[in-house]
């Protein structure tokens, strides 16, 4: 990310249209290198029928890689089970 500094020393700044998944990763992945981020969503709630309901095990993997596995399950969820 060194090559998106600007020359008053600054990382940058960025503007996220959408706070859906793929929308707000971006936004905290970004915002761990130091760039302002600002994410904008249209919608005002974050209804399932806008964001999904299940969580994948990839994503899970992804949440384990970035050291926020533990606290996102603290949050309130349903587990789901595998069916035989």
């Amino acid at each position: 990310m060194n090559s998106m500094k600007a020359a008053s020393g600054s990382r940058g700044t960025c503007c996220i249209a959408g706070g859906g998944p793929a929308g707000m990763m971006l936004g905290y992945l970004l915002a761990r290198e130091g760039i302002d981020v600002t994410v904008i969503e249209k919608h005002a709630d974050f209804l399932r029928d806008f964001r999904g309901d299940t969580v994948h095990p990839s994503t899970l993997q992804v949440l384990h890689e970035l050291d926020l596995l533990d606290d996102f399950l603290k949050l309130p969820h349903q587990r789901a089970y595998q069916r035989c």
